[in-house]
């Protein structure tokens, strides 16, 4: 798998922004990516030494709409939660001026 299309986007919710500090990153990943393709791509795109990778499946959400018909509130999403090497660090934001 192409290294560039693995990590889709960081994902910045509270609960994974307070992980940062323990040195823990969430990342939206590609559906067919492994543990190693992301760990190979975290190595190459930020220069960070990966201890842990887990990986989580969030099911997609339903609701229903007009006539009890079925809308998607939620899209299926793969996401992988590193864990970096003590010492290392990620810049995922950019500091405003």
């Amino acid at each position: 798998m192409n290294i560039s299309k693995v990590i889709k986007r960081p994902v910045l919710t509270e609960k994974s922004v307070t992980g940062e500090t323990a040195g823990k990153y969430t990342f939206e990943v590609h559906s067919d990516a492994t543990k190693v393709d992301v760990k190979n791509a975290i190595l190459s795109l930020f220069g960070a030494q990966v201890a842990n990778v887990n990986i989580v499946k969030a099911k997609p959400k339903f609701r229903f709409g007009k006539s009890r018909n079925l809308l998607e509130k939620r899209k299926p999403a793969k996401k992988a939660i590193i864990t970096l090497k003590k010492g290392e660090k990620l810049t995922l934001t950019k500091a405003k001026k």
